[in-house]
């Protein structure tokens, strides 16, 4: 297991300056802690057992704060840089101080990922660099990552270069998992130099072909700017008190109810034994979600409000039967939709975990012990390799 994380810590906070003076972006209070205190207690109730901080900009406050990291129940150390290097400068700069595999940070992002999966998937791909990757309604902003069957990194798309069909992709989550080996020719290249990771080296590492992404879900909240800081003041606090609970997904149309065909409406006929599986799942303290592609939608067979009353109907059947159904994600998209607003290739539409991963973000998943049940083999057992899928039959 890995036991390291490396946080860099060394960013001016340029853009926070309104609302944070005088102390590094990292050291920001949310609430009565600094911004890094909540990073360092989610690690170590992930497993980790050290933490290097790769420090800068009055990184004294760091280490007055932090010392050696006994009074947090885990061993701190650090790396100051005397001037801005960049990502991949810093971490080079603390090249002595790296073990053989470690997690590298961004020290003013809060992504709340299950560890568990992300080492699952490291020891099932013997993956020697990899980028955590979250899902994007609006790659507009940000552009998005491609990947291919095996989760290799093929490309980044800039945001000026979007596809017209994409309406959403996956993202740099700012994780990152590296063995040290991988790095050393990019060390011995770039030691004592000002350079990018993401610039410099990922394009190298896509090139080789040695370059995982993996998809997976958390709450997000970047610090980096006065309003996300703001948000970030009730959202932190309020989420790392929630418990990490498994979820039941389920498909709606052949699996909670009968599908003839493109259904809608409240003329519905109800698959009796999927209550009893609902119901076990809410005694055994789980979410349930439903999960569901309508490309009804797209195709011009019922409007998008006309699903939406359909779902909500089928939740307020169940409620009144004592069972409750936590959410719902639907998928209007469908790259042969006859709507030209809904003619879109989505990561959202099954098999692709769009929709999972977005439920992710709204709720403390604890997406190794979750499973989804789906009335389409084809479909649905191939939806996430870290989620057992059972088939309703």
């Amino acid at each position: 297991m890995i036991k390291q994380a490396v946080i860099l810590a060394g960013g001016l906070g340029t853009r926070l300056k309104s609302v944070v003076k005088d102390i590094p972006k990292p050291m920001a209070l949310i609430g009565d802690k600094p911004f890094l205190e909540y990073q360092i207690n989610i690690l170590k109730e992930n497993g980790f057992e050290k933490v290097l901080l790769l420090t800068g900009y009055k990184g004294e406050i760091i280490e007055d704060y932090f010392k050696d990291g006994k009074e947090f129940g885990i061993k701190i150390e650090y790396s100051k840089e005397q001037e801005p290097l960049g990502t991949g400068g810093a971490v080079f700069n603390a090249w002595n101080k790296l073990d053989e595999e470690f997690i590298l940070l961004n020290g003013d992002t809060f992504f709340d990922i299950q560890y568990e999966i992300l080492f699952d998937f490291i020891n099932k791909k013997k993956a020697d660099a990899l980028i955590v990757l979250r899902f994007s309604e609006d790659i507009s902003r940000y552009g998005f990552v491609e990947i291919d069957e095996n989760y290799k990194i093929t490309n980044f798309i800039e945001k000026g270069k979007l596809p017209e069909n994409r309406i959403d992709g996956y993202i740099n989550g700012g994780i990152y998992y590296f063995k040290k080996d991988t790095l050393k020719k990019y060390y011995e290249q770039y030691k004592n130099q000002k350079i990018s990771i993401e610039t410099n080296i990922f394009p190298e590492l896509i090139k080789e072909g040695n370059l995982y992404g993996l998809p997976t879900g958390g709450k997000f909240i970047d610090i980096g700017i006065p309003e996300d800081y703001q948000k970030a003041q009730k959202i932190i606090p309020e989420w790392i008190k929630k418990e990490r609970k498994p979820a039941l997904f389920i498909d709606r149309d052949g699996t909670i109810i009968e599908d003839p065909g493109y259904i809608h409406g409240t003329n519905l006929k109800f698959i009796d034994k999927t209550f009893d599986i609902i119901k076990k799942a809410k005694e055994e303290g789980k979410y349930v979600i439903i999960i569901t592609n309508q490309a009804g939608i797209a195709k011009g067979k019922f409007t998008e409000e006309e699903s939406i009353k359909t779902t909500e109907y089928i939740i307020e059947y169940y409620r009144k039967k004592g069972i409750t159904i936590d959410d719902y994600y639907y998928c209007p998209y469908h790259p042969e939709g006859t709507i030209e607003k809904y003619k879109k290739y989505s990561l959202a539409r099954k098999p692709n975990p769009g929709m999972i991963l977005k439920a992710c973000e709204d709720y403390r998943i604890d997406l190794r012990n979750s499973m989804m049940i789906g009335d389409n083999e084809k479909v649905d057992s191939i939806f996430l390799w870290q989620i057992t899928i059972k088939i309703q039959k």
